[in-house]
């Protein structure tokens, strides 16, 4: 395969990281692969690279976040990137929130070389590629689906740590209005009537 660009990973868990970059330096795709385990680095590092070219291998679960949210940031800061998700996550409402919001491919990590290859091939030629494990999981047409916003993900994750209304608006930066509003929103969307009931539901499908 022709060397395609640059590379990152974020991933918390560093060995992962790391580990996963140097495959891909042996695997010869790319000139040049980083790896982060924290957003904040990660984030300093699409600022300073620019509008070009980049893969970004980007997993789900991280600390404070959700990479959702990173992705948002990813696409504002470089509408150049592919993203591609590569999770440990097998959860259906996991994987059907990550589709909904169309990164370029998916991966489990549990998925073998064969796989990471055909992933590149695909969005070289400009299609998205879904990990066969997860074909399963995409949404039928006409289906309903109960979907997370990055923000309400971020927002559970701050409720589930125990968090009262107003440390959740001071650490998030918007009124306990605002707070209160998402969490009836997403209590209604999960069929939920209290709190609780609303992180059981969370924890269940492996949201947070």
């Amino acid at each position: 395969m022709k060397i395609l660009t640059h590379a990152v990973v974020l991933d918390d868990h560093r060995l992962f990281a790391d580990s996963f970059a140097l495959l891909l330096q042996r695997f010869g795709a790319f000139d040049a692969v980083s790896s982060f385990s924290k957003v904040d680095e990660f984030i300093d590092f699409l600022r300073s690279f620019g509008n070009q070219k980049l893969y970004v291998f980007l997993d789900y679960y991280l600390p404070e976040t959700n990479g959702l949210s990173i992705l948002t940031d990813i696409k504002r800061l470089n509408n150049q990137a592919k993203i591609v998700f590569i999770t440990s996550a097998i959860a259906p409402a996991v994987i059907r929130n990550i589709l909904r919001y169309k990164p370029h491919g998916i991966l489990s990590k549990s998925a073998d070389i064969q796989d990471f290859i055909m992933c590149l091939e695909a969005i070289e030629r400009g299609r998205e590629y879904i990990d066969p494990q997860f074909e399963p999981f995409v949404m039928q047409r006409g289906e309903r689906v109960v979907t997370f916003t990055p923000r309400e993900i971020e927002l559970l994750k701050y409720f589930s740590q125990g968090n009262s209304i107003a440390e959740t608006a001071a650490k998030t930066f918007l009124s306990p209005h605002t707070i209160v509003a998402h969490r009836r929103k997403m209590m209604a969307k999960a069929n939920c009537h209290t709190i609780a009931e609303m992180l059981t539901y969370a924890q269940k499908n492996h949201l947070i």
